[in-house]
């Protein structure tokens, strides 16, 4: 499609405008919405990794207090990848990128109360 520009575009531009943009504007969708996933999916690597890294630098054993809200985190991370997964089977972007911001303000707030 070749675009140009005069004086009064006419109503077929415009729709060739709209047409572009919607094309391009999905494209970016679908890339954030990959993103997203990924950028969950290493919330969940390090939300399980944690305890690990803490017992490792750590004088005493580690109790369930301590793990609790680390494995919360990676509990709401899971499940929130799972909702994306089988968003992503019916292309629904901005619900995956939706998700994925409900999944990360859910772990801040998991953080915040345990004052992690």
């Amino acid at each position: 499609m070749f675009l140009y520009y005069s004086a009064f575009p006419s109503r077929i531009h415009i729709i060739e405008k709209d047409i572009i943009m919607k094309t391009f504007f999905i494209k970016n969708e679908k890339y954030i919405s990959r993103i997203s996933i990924f950028a969950v999916f290493l919330g969940l690597i390090r939300s399980l990794s944690e305890p690990f890294r803490l017992q490792y630098y750590s004088t005493i054993p580690l109790g369930f207090e301590q793990v609790k809200p680390f494995l919360l985190g990676a509990l709401v991370a899971a499940i929130g990848l799972l909702l994306m997964t089988i968003l992503s089977f019916y292309n629904r972007d901005r619900f995956i990128i939706f998700m994925a911001a409900l999944t990360i303000i859910l772990m801040m707030l998991i953080k915040f109360e345990y004052r992690i």
